[in-house]
């Protein structure tokens, strides 16, 4: 298989971007369906060559920029679609996949999952910014002259739509539609009184993704758009890994926006220590869930410090990054953080319990790179802090879900 890794640039100020053409300045209005996209600058790295080209050299009658993360799960699933769909139409179709991701980060991932579409790189995530959205994956499909003539989800690029659009017949599809002004710090309800406790169950939200927050600090608990077993797990703070569903109808329970739901709990500080007791109790009995705790043997990783090593990790002198994000299949960069936070990270992506055997109990600063197409090059960045994960077999509490 062949790639494509490119990075488009738009000579931009915050208003206007500069056409590759010439040197007119074209205003820049946020993309939406009907709208004629500008010209834009395209580098395509072919080995270690970089060849500009624009938006615009582009003669294929439809195409596709899809906006995707090697961390993002759905993104990666619909890569073999798209790059099938690629090799039916090679003449009249142009997949371009669009991520922020640095090149050396997509080079890596495509040199063990090639793909048979262009990769671009918008790090400056301008592009991004044009085409807005909160959630990937994004698509957006242009004709010929570079028009949006759709903004869709992932369910709509089927080789019968494709069809439709190169023969020029009308199509029907749902509009990917975000509320970007949506703030998850607003509580559900309004009141001009200030609330002592209050707690809240609402149906699916479409303006708001699947989030959620256990209130380690403030005094609201909130979910947006999770299932029963998720707002559980939720509760008893407990990573999935670590639960155990024995449903005899699942399929109650799958994610999907008549099964998703959105919680919160407004509560005193007195209430906090029990805060999670609470939840618990009122998700069993809205769900008819009975959830209990239940120790077994099983398989698990232990973070430990690699035998022998002379490697010591210095007790971190900064504070935790109020602002950082954690994207799972990039990496984890602690600062002033515990160990606790390097083992959830572990626990997370590979999906099997992690357990802390360092010693080390104060906050420290590292940086662990994550490979998802290569795990063992993300746990071999490990070693420069004298750490590795080995496999071991110990006893472990899981949350048991039954209806």
């Amino acid at each position: 298989m062949r790639f494509l890794i490119s990075m488009i640039v738009f000579g931009l100020t915050v208003i206007s971007c500069t056409s590759t053409s010439n040197d007119n300045t074209i205003a820049l209005d946020k993309a939406s369906i009907g709208m004629k996209v500008p010209d834009l600058n395209i580098y395509e790295l072919e080995g270690s060559s970089l060849i500009q080209k624009s938006l615009y050299d582009y003669q294929e009658e439809v195409i596709i920029l899809d906006f995707w993360a090697t961390w993002c799960g759905p993104c990666l699933t619909a890569f073999p679609k798209l790059s099938s769909l690629q090799q039916q139409y090679p003449d009249r179709l142009k997949v371009l996949a669009i991520t922020d991701e640095s090149p050396e980060r997509i080079r890596s991932f495509l040199d063990t999952r090639p793909q048979e579409f262009t990769v671009a790189i918008d790090t400056s995530g301008v592009i991004n910014r044009y085409f807005e959205h909160r959630v990937i994956p994004h698509y957006v499909i242009l004709d010929a002259q570079k028009v949006v003539k759709a903004v869709v989800h992932s369910d709509f690029i089927t080789k019968e739509n494709i069809d439709k659009i190169l023969a020029g017949e009308a199509i029907e599809f749902k509009e990917k539609k975000e509320n970007l002004a949506f703030d998850y710090r607003n509580t559900f309800g309004d009141t001009n009184q200030e609330v002592i406790y209050q707690s809240t169950l609402l149906p699916y939200n479409p303006d708001a993704s699947s989030v959620s927050n256990i209130a380690a600090k403030g005094n609201r608990i909130f979910a947006y758009n999770l299932t029963y077993p998720a707002l559980l797990r939720m509760a008893y703070d407990m990573p999935y890994t670590r639960v155990i569903e024995n449903f005899t109808t699942p399929a109650r329970y799958e994610y999907k926006k008549e099964n998703q739901y959105c919680y919160e709990m407004i509560f005193p500080e007195r209430l906090r220590e029990n805060r999670l007791k609470l939840m618990q109790a009122e998700i069993a009995a809205l769900s008819g869930i009975k959830a209990r705790l239940e120790t077994k043997e099983t398989e698990v990783y232990l973070l430990q410090k690699i035998p022998n090593t002379t490697i010591t990790l210095p007790v971190s002198t900064q504070s935790p990054d109020p602002n950082a994000i954690t994207r799972y299949g990039q990496g984890i960069s602690m600062q002033g953080q515990p160990m606790a936070d390097l083992t959830n990270y572990f626990e997370n992506v590979l999906e099997r319990p992690v357990i802390d055997q360092t010693g080390y109990t104060k906050v420290y600063d590292l940086e662990v790179k994550w490979y998802i197409e290569d795990p063992a090059k993300g746990l071999a960045t490990l070693a420069p802090y004298g750490l590795e994960l080995v496999k071991s077999k110990r006893p472990i509490t899981f949350l048991v879900l039954e209806d």
